[in-house]
C-alpha cells in the first residue's frame, strides 16, 4: 500500500518533538533562549533551556554543529548536577543530529537512544520519555529494514500511550506501526494504524504532528483513487509542515501534492514539480531528497511516454542511490531503466540492467547463470588472444580461416551458454516442485486434522438448525447457530495458523517467540493477570524447520491456555532464551498449582510431551499446590 518513493517516509517532514508546544518558528524564543543561557545560573533549569535551544538548533534552523557543540557542554553540566531527565534528553538529541545526516550515517543515532533509555529506565522517568525513545528506537530499525524489531518497538510505544493517555509527540509511533504493517503485506493493520494516526494527530500537543496526520489520510484516500479528495489533506500537511517542520519536510510535503497532481491534472503536476525542485536546490538538500524527486519525475515522463527524460532521470536516480547506499531503490531504479529500454526497442541496453537488476535482488538461478556465461566467455577471450599470437606467429594461414575460427567460437559460446541456462533453470524448478509438494503435503494434512472434523460438525449442526426452525424451537435453534459460530472462529484460527506454520517468513526462533506472546498477551490481559514476558534478542539470529516451528508453537499454546483456564493465577511471566545451541522456554505463575499425582487428562501434558519428544526437546512440568507452576522446554539446536 505505502512505502512508494513519493510518499512521505518516517523521516520525510523532518519533525520533532517540541517543548513549547504549538509555536511558530519565529526567532524570538530561540533569541529568548540565548539571552537566558548567557546570563542564567547553571542548574538543572539552565540544562532544560539548553535542550530546548539545542532542538531549535537541530530542527528549523539545521545548525547541527552548533547543536553538537551546545550538547556536549550540556552532558558535561548535566552529569554533574546528576540530573537524569536533562541527561537522557541531551542523548536523545544527540540522537536526532545523526537522524537529521543522510541515509547512511542515520545508524550512528542508535548508541544515544539506547543510553537515555538507559537513563530512563534507572531513574524512574516519566512514560511521556520512554515513549518518546521507543518511537526513535522503532524509527531507525525501520529505516535499517529490520521491520519485525521496529514494529516491536513501536507497539510498546503505542501501549504506553494507551495506558498514560499520553498527549505529547505520540503520532510517530502509529504511523511507524502502519508503515510496516504496510511492507509486511498486512495491509488491513497498516489502514487501522494510519487512520488512528490521523485522529490521535489531532490530540497531540505537538501540532507538527497534524502534518504526519493529514498525509497519511491523503495516501489512503489516493490508494481508493479519490486524489481530488485527497489534495485539501496535502495542502494542509504542507502548511502545518512549513510552520512546524524543517526544510526537507516541507520538499516532501510539495512531491506529495505533485504526485496527486500527476493524476488529476499533469500540467499543475510539472509546474509543481519544478517549483520543488528548484526549491531543493536552493538548499542543497541531500542526495536522499533529490532521489525522492527524481522517483516523481520518472512517473512524470512515463506518464507522458517521453522515455528519453525517464532515462536521464532514472540515471540521476541509480547515482543519487548509491550515494546513499539505498540498494531498494537502486535495484528498482535498474529494474525500471530495463522496462523503459525495451520499450524504445533498445535490447541491448536493457539486457545489461536486467542483468544488473538480478545481480541486485540475489537471484541465485540468474546470478550462477550470469556467471557461468561471464566465466565462459572470458576462456573465450584467452582462447581467441592465444590464436591470434599463433596466427602471427604461423603467418601461413589465411584471413578466411582466422574469420571462420572466431564464428564457431562464438557459436560455440552461444551454444553452451544456453545449454547452461536451461540446465540450471530446469534444476531450480524441478527443486521447487518437489518443494512445492511437501509443503502441499503438510498443509492438506493439517487441513485434514485442524478443519475437516469441524467442517462436518458444522454442516450437521446446519442441517439439525432446520429442523429445529420447522418445529419452530426458535430457542434450540439459536443456540445451534451459536455453536455453528465458535466452529467458524475454530476454523478462522486453524487455518490461520496453518498459514503461520508454513510461511517461510516465519523460520527464526524470534517470530515464534512474537508470536507466542501476541497470543498470550490478549489471553492474560481478559484474566486480569499481569503478564511479563522477556525475548531474548540472540533469537532473530537462529532459524528452525517448519516442524519444530510447529510443535514449539503448539506447546506453547497449550501450556498458556492450562495457565488461563485452571492456574487462577494474578501474575504469569513467560521467558524465551537462547545460548550454548540449545532454546529455553520457561513459563511461571502464582496459581492455584495442581497435585502432579492426580494429574487431569484436560491439562494436555501427554501431548506436549509427545511434541517435546518429536523434536528432541525435554519437558518439565513442576507444580505445587498453593504454589503455582512452573513449566519448562529445553530443545538443542
Amino acid at each position: 500500500m505505502r512505502l512508494s518513493y513519493f510518499l512521505i517516509s518516517l523521516l520525510g517532514l523532518g519533525l520533532m518533538p517540541t517543548y513549547s508546544l504549538g509555536q511558530r518558528h519565529t526567532s524570538s524564543i530561540p533569541d529568548s533562549l540565548v539571552n537566558y543561557l548567557q546570563t542564567a545560573k547553571q542548574d538543572t533549569t539552565y540544562v532544560r533551556a539548553a535542550n530546548q535551544y539545542a532542538w531549535w538548533l537541530i530542527n528549523p534552523l539545521g545548525e547541527t554543529n552548533r547543536a553538537d557543540s551546545l550538547l556536549k557542554r550540556t552532558e558535561v553540566l548535566a552529569k554533574r548536577l546528576n540530573d537524569p531527565m536533562g541527561l537522557q534528553r541531551v542523548y536523545y538529541h544527540q540522537a536526532w543530529i545523526w537522524l537529521r545526516q543522510p541515509f547512511k550515517e542515520q545508524k550512528k543515532a542508535l548508541p544515544y537512544l539506547r543510553k537515555a533509555y538507559q537513563i530512563i529506565q534507572q531513574a524512574h522517568l516519566p512514560p511521556s520519555e520512554r515513549q518518546r525513545v521507543l518511537s526513535s528506537i522503532g524509527q531507525l530499525y525501520h529505516i535499517d529494514n529490520q521491520f519485525e524489531l521496529a514494529l516491536k518497538y513501536f507497539l510498546t510505544a503505542i501501549q504506553l500511550t494507551e495506558r498514560y493517555k499520553l498527549r505529547e509527540y505520540v503520532t510517530r509511533a502509529y504511523i511507524g506501526a502502519g508503515e510496516v504493517m504496510e511492507v509486511t503485506k498486512r495491509y488491513a493493520a497498516a489502514e487501522h494504524y494510519y487512520r488512528k494516526a490521523y485522529t490521535i494527530a489531532y490530540m497531540d500537543q505537538d501540532k507538527a504532528m497534524i502534518a504526519w496526520g493529514e498525509s497519511y489520510l491523503a495516501y489512503l484516500l489516493e490508494h481508493q483513487g479519490k486524489y481530488r479528495e485527497a489534495l485539501p489533506h496535502l495542502q494542509k500537511a504542507l502548511m502545518f509542515g512549513t510552520v512546524y517542520s524543517t526544510k526537507a519536510g516541507r520538499i516532501h510535503s510539495m512531491l506529495d501534492i505533485s504526485h496527486c497532481y500527476l493524476k488529476v491534472d499533469p500540467v499543475k503536476a510539472y509546474n509543481f514539480l519544478k517549483k520543488t525542485e528548484q526549491y531543493a536546490n536552493e538548499i542543497q538538500a541531500d542526495p536522499d531528497i533529490k532521489l525522492t524527486i527524481s522517483w516523481v519525475w520518472v512517473e512524470y515522463y512515463t506518464l507522458k511516454r517521453q522515455y528519453v527524460s525517464v532515462v536521464v532521470h532514472l540515471k540521476k536516480l541509480i547515482r543519487y542511490a548509491k550515494e546513499e547506499n539505498n540498494v531498494r531503490d537502486e535495484r528498482d531504479a535498474v529494474r525500471e531503466m530495463a522496462t523503459v529500454y525495451a520499450k524504445m526497442h533498445q535490447f541491448d541496453k536493457a539486457y545489461h540492467y536486467h542483468v544488473q537488476f538480478s545481480q541486485l535482488t540475489d537471484s541465485l538461478v540468474s546470478n550462477q547463470t550470469v556467471r557461468k556465461i561471464q566465466e565462459i566467455a572470458e576462456k573465450h577471450e584467452i582462447e581467441k588472444r592465444e590464436a591470434q599470437i599463433k596466427l602471427l606467429n604461423q603467418q601461413h594461414q589465411s584471413d578466411q580461416f582466422q574469420r571462420n575460427t572466431f564464428l564457431i567460437g562464438g557459436i560455440l559460446v552461444l551454444i553452451l551458454g544456453l545449454l547452461l541456462g536451461a540446465w540450471l533453470l530446469n534444476r531450480s524448478r524441478l527443486h521447487q516442485l518437489q518443494e512445492a509438494h511437501m509443503l502441499r503435503q503438510q498443509i492438506a494434512h493439517d487441513l485434514h486434522d485442524e478443519v475437516g472434523s469441524t467442517l462436518s460438525s458444522i454442516s450437521m449442526l446446519s442441517g439439525h438448525t432446520d429442523t429445529l426452525l420447522r418445529q419452530n424451537q426458535a430457542e434450540q435453534a439459536q443456540k445451534t447457530v451459536q455453536k455453528v459460530y465458535a466452529d467458524a472462529r475454530q476454523i478462522l484460527e486453524s487455518i490461520d495458523e496453518i498459514i503461520w506454520t508454513v510461511s517461510p517468513g516465519n523460520d527464526s526462533l524470534h517470530r515464534i517467540a512474537m508470536r507466542l506472546q501476541e497470543y498470550a498477551q490478549p489471553l492474560m490481559e481478559s484474566k486480569g493477570i499481569d503478564f511479563q514476558c522477556k525475548i531474548s534478542t540472540s533469537l532473530d539470529q537462529f532459524t528452525v524447520s517448519m516442524e519444530v516451528r510447529r510443535n514449539l508453537y503448539l506447546i506453547g499454546k497449550e501450556a498458556i491456555n492450562n495457565l488461563i483456564k485452571y492456574s487462577q493465577a494474578t501474575k504469569a511471566s513467560l521467558v524465551l532464551e537462547y545460548g550454548q545451541d540449545r532454546l529455553m522456554v520457561l513459563l511461571d505463575d502464582n496459581g492455584k498449582g495442581f497435585d502432579q499425582t492426580q494429574l487431569s487428562h484436560r491439562t494436555g501434558q501427554a501431548s506436549m510431551q509427545q511434541r517435546a519428544n518429536a523434536i528432541g526437546g525435554k519437558l518439565q512440568v513442576r507444580s505445587v499446590l498453593g504454589q503455582g507452576t512452573h513449566i519448562q522446554l529445553v530443545v538443542n539446536t
